[in-house]
């Protein structure tokens, strides 16, 4: 087909020659703009014929490729977009109190909503909120309570609703909106929460991208900055040249958190150091049951607990309160 092309190309290339030979400059001109005129005039009339001929099937596409256009994420969400809604950027580092701003504006509100990315901190929010007399559900992968009389919800990201109005919205860890896997639920969240004020708590990294989702969604934006309360120092020497090393854990001492990257590590780890020590210890990791999870994290906080060190997964990381 290529070459069929080619070949028709160099004929009407050499035909136009052959033509442009035998007529003077001035007649070939006028015989070329006559030509282009009438192109035109058939085109047009051609353009309106099929356009009529297919009047029905061109509507259809026009309402599909106006519904499956991914460049305005922020029209898919219609009833947000008619709120007066207010984003507040509460960005700094950890233990700086962001989280804890954020948390009070929602306890004081008549219906508020909070999702974490954590079902770990979905269930610390509702035992605070619950523990201060606000009914609070709590949705997440694992667990549906729905509290009868609730005012408030806590939840994981990926529960968030977006068919309720609510007064006060917190987004917690907003910096994983960045993440490949699991962002895609901080923008839906963002953009589809029906909230007249939306808190969002995180690393400030992230707060271009929430100024200019903000602007294209109308939204007024609001950024406040928090410093650390406690300097984070390291230490000048560790408790073991390596992990492999033996008697490493003998050095670990009552308040301390063992931080792990699979499972295996966190029980062998933990028999290892009430093995070489007198300390007992609570696990944390994000396979535990609720309950469980919730439990070892109260003991470990509670100092008449007798339970001395936390060995966790890296979970912990994400905004987990721990004494």
């Amino acid at each position: 087909a290529y070459k069929t092309v080619q070949t028709t190309l160099k004929k009407v290339t050499e035909m136009r020659e052959d033509i442009k030979k035998n007529l003077c400059m001035e007649d070939f001109d006028i015989m070329e703009k006559n030509l282009l005129v009438a192109k035109d005039l058939l085109s047009q009339t051609h353009a309106a014929y099929f356009a009529q001929l297919h009047k029905n099937s061109i509507e259809q596409f026009s309402v599909i490729n106006s519904r499956t256009n991914l460049t305005k994420p922020h029209d898919w969400f219609l009833r947000a977009r008619l709120m007066e809604r207010k984003i507040i950027f509460h960005g700094g580092p950890t233990n700086s109190g962001k989280t804890y701003t954020a948390l009070e504006a929602l306890r004081h509100c008549k219906k508020g909503l909070y999702l974490g990315p954590l079902r770990l901190l979905a269930g610390e929010v509702y035992e605070t909120l619950t523990l201060k007399g606000t009914y609070t559900n709590l949705f997440t992968g694992q667990e549906y309570r729905d509290v009868p009389f609730s005012t408030h919800t806590s939840g994981t990201m990926e529960t968030c609703p977006l068919d309720e109005n609510f007064e006060v919205c917190v987004i917690d860890e907003i910096q994983m909106i960045s993440d490949e896997d699991r962002g895609h639920a901080w923008t839906k969240a963002l953009l589809g929460i029906r909230a007249k004020e939306i808190h969002v708590c995180g690393g400030l990294e992230a707060s271009s991208l929430v100024k200019k989702i903000a602007a294209d969604c109308g939204d007024t934006f609001e950024l406040r900055t928090y410093s650390r309360f406690a300097d984070l120092k390291v230490e000048s020497k560790s408790i073991a040249k390596t992990p492999s090393q033996s008697g490493c854990y003998k050095q670990v001492q009552p308040g301390d958190c063992v931080v792990c990257f699979n499972r295996k590590d966190i029980f062998s780890i933990k028999r290892e150091i009430e093995r070489s020590t007198n300390l007992k210890c609570c696990v944390v990791y994000g396979a535990l049951p609720p309950e469980t999870r919730t439990s070892q994290a109260r003991l470990f906080n509670d100092p008449e607990s007798g339970y001395d060190v936390l060995v966790a997964s890296d979970a912990v990381g994400m905004g987990l309160n721990l004494n």
